[in-house]
């Protein structure tokens, strides 16, 4: 009953994770008649007026995505399985085990998203990753109150399938974004910028060990708001392991720039981000000795140095430095992961 619990905990606070803004419709993003639009989700709580006016913007009305045909196959499958998902929660009483045959049901459905999610970007319809999220995520959820026990393994396989389902629809939105004819430049993610650690190999506060530092470790207090440093679009956006809660934005170039051990995320796979536009707010999850930024850029697959590539700051000052002498023991972990945490 545990398991239970905590599994559709986790599928309901999917559902009621905090966004940066009002959605656009269904309509305006995939041209779609305006009766299939889900309703618009309310400004994330705790988020002040002001800092609101900061948040990304959707994409203007009248300019639908150019989309490739949804597949009849997978429309097909999808109903299959929903109705044999229906059909297996009719015929066992509330809270019992799962039916074999539901298992095998998931299993079935877990393949068919492994085939589609193995087309190539430009030959998805973003009709069919919008389909096949909302379907998964609602039987999951009704099998999560139906069922007394769900296999954790076969759970787990459906959100990761789910995860690769956002991160399909953050791809597609960045096809659709015209190429900047300006030459990408970057802005400080937070300000004041105070530099804690810098870029290179470096021994790990935490676990001892000599690593690369693939970014740079920025000074912030709890709850700052961190920003955009460039216009983008959210690949990903929730938990990744010692970064704790991660947003990853996807810029011009094959230039990805990461922003770790937020509080909260408060994006979405799909986002457009102008610079500036929030992503979320500074904190310790993860593994992480306090407060901080941890800002990256990618490019090409390969970190860089944000140093190489940032300006000055906002006031037009060089950014502070301060250096440590003392690193807690490798024993001890203050970094965590929020109770309820959000995923894509």
């Amino acid at each position: 009953m545990r398991r239970l619990a905590a599994l559709l905990l986790l599928v309901l606070s999917a559902c009621a994770a905090p966004r940066a803004r009002q959605k656009m419709s269904f309509a305006e993003l995939y041209a779609q008649d305006a009766r299939s639009a889900p309703p618009a989700s309310a400004q994330a709580p705790g988020v002040s007026q002001a800092a609101s006016k900061k948040m990304p913007q959707a994409r203007r009305k009248g300019a639908p995505l150019e989309d490739a045909p949804a597949s009849m196959e997978l429309r097909a499958a999808l109903a299959a399985f929903a109705d044999l998902a229906r059909g297996a929660r009719g015929q066992v009483t509330r809270g019992s085990a799962m039916p074999p045959a539901q298992a095998d049901n998931w299993r079935r459905m877990n393949a068919t998203m492994d085939d589609f999610l193995r087309q190539p970007v430009r030959k998805t319809s973003s009709l069919d990753v919008v389909r096949a999220r909302v379907t998964l995520e609602a039987e999951l959820e009704q099998d999560a109150r139906a069922y007394g026990d769900i296999p954790s393994e076969l759970a787990d396989a459906v959100l990761a399938r789910v995860d690769l389902l956002a991160v399909r629809m953050a791809e597609l939105r960045h096809l659709q974004l015209k190429p900047s004819k300006k030459p990408l430049q970057f802005a400080w993610p937070v300000d004041p910028v105070v530099i804690t650690s810098v870029f290179g190999s470096r021994v790990h506060p935490i676990t001892g060990e000599e690593r690369e530092h693939q970014g740079l470790d920025l000074a912030a207090k709890p709850g700052q708001l961190v920003s955009a440093a460039a216009r983008g679009v959210v690949v990903r956006a929730g938990w990744n392991g010692g970064h704790g809660n991660q947003v990853v934005l996807q810029h011009d170039g094959d230039v990805t720039t990461r922003y770790s051990h937020l509080s909260r995320v408060l994006v979405e796979p799909g986002d457009v981000l102008e610079q500036g536009d929030v992503v979320g707010a500074a904190g310790k999850t993860g593994l992480a000795t306090g407060v901080h930024l941890h800002f990256e850029i990618w490019h090409g697959g390969e970190p860089e140095d944000p140093l190489d590539q940032m300006g000055p700051t906002d006031s037009g000052e060089e950014p502070a430095f301060v250096r440590h002498e003392e690193h807690p023991s490798p024993g001890t972990r203050q970094g965590r992961r929020p109770v309820v945490g959000r995923r894509p």
